[in-house]
């Protein structure tokens, strides 16, 4: 295999810090319009697959995750880093003033600071601000940190993918649907307020308890897409021929890489797809094999096979 360029190679070694399930359109998403490079590099994590990934995986930049434990962002002070993304660092943050509360706080990972995706972490901000309802985190406050990247605030969800809460609970299918229902209803607000959430998957649908209920709560409008309004219309034309979403949860039209007829019944179709798997334990198609396949196969298959009846 020839020597990867340093393009390929930091590419790479960003995919490997991701779940695997997340690598592919993080690669297609990252290389833009050069189609070229996002194939090599994906050439390369298909070539570890195929090795059995027996060099490993890196552990990931602690000196990146680390950096603001300890700071003060605006109100916020930095307690712990929770969560990583391809763009974006989480942390456990105590808010000090007007009141006292454990909050989320998003910031753009440094060197990150590409026009697109600082608009498209500008639009999931904008995104949450739009939106009050009972199962969507809420937005709280945003801004720029002192080094001049942008962050923001969100309701502290304290809960579990719904897959796993559901399985680990053995909740009956009855119990599964009646949280689909408020999911439902969370994205069905989103969609009044035009706005298409894109991922919609188990770790973006976070399962928590109040008091004796379990709520669910929809979370990382990351990728959303305005329908209307004018909101972040700089994301909008720059999603063209780009691979977004996670493929095991992606529409037809989503796998297309056009943008131009993915709307609302995208996010309804990723709904279908998270119902089925919550129900039958599995998904419709097989997301080791998707990641096993080159792009093209993976739209192929997105696009016309026919997932098993779930009967």
């Amino acid at each position: 295999m020839p020597v990867p360029t340093r393009p390929e190679r930091e590419l790479f070694m960003a995919a490997l810090d991701l779940p695997v399930e997340s690598r592919v359109a993080f690669v297609v998403e990252s290389c833009g319009n050069d189609a070229a490079l996002g194939r090599r590099v994906l050439d390369l994590l298909e070539a570890l697959t195929a090795a059995g990934d027996y060099l490993g995986r890196p552990e990931g930049n602690h000196e990146t995750r680390d950096e603001f434990i300890g700071a003060r962002v605006g109100a916020y002070t930095i307690l712990e880093c929770i969560g990583e993304g391809g763009f974006g660092l989480v942390y456990l943050a105590e808010q000090s003033e007007p009141l006292r509360r454990h909050v989320a706080l998003k910031v753009l990972k440094a060197g990150v600071d590409s026009k697109q995706v600082i608009a498209r972490f500008e639009a999931e901000r904008q995104a949450l601000a739009l939106m009050e309802h009972p199962n969507i985190a809420r937005v709280i406050d945003g801004g720029t940190t002192s080094q001049g990247r942008p962050y923001f605030v969100m309701e502290l969800v304290r809960g579990e993918p719904i897959t796993t809460f559901c399985d680990e609970r053995r909740f009956a299918a009855s119990q599964r649907i009646e949280l689909m229902i408020d999911v439902c209803a969370a994205v069905q607000h989103a969609h009044q307020k035009g706005i298409i959430h894109r991922d919609l998957k188990p770790t973006n649908v976070l399962v928590t308890y109040d008091g004796d209920r379990a709520v669910a709560k929809v979370i990382d409008f990351g990728i959303a897409k305005a329908t209307a309004g004018s909101i972040s219309q700089e994301t909008i034309h720059t999603d063209f021929r780009q691979f977004i979403g996670t493929p095991a949860y992606m529409s037809p039209e989503q796998a297309q890489m056009n943008g131009l007829d993915v709307d609302t019944r995208s996010d309804v179709y990723s709904l279908g797809v998270l119902l089925y798997e919550l129900l039958i334990g599995a998904l419709p198609l097989d997301s080791k094999r998707l990641m096993q396949a080159g792009l093209g196969e993976m739209q192929r298959l997105i696009q016309h096979e026919e997932p098993p009846r779930p009967s």
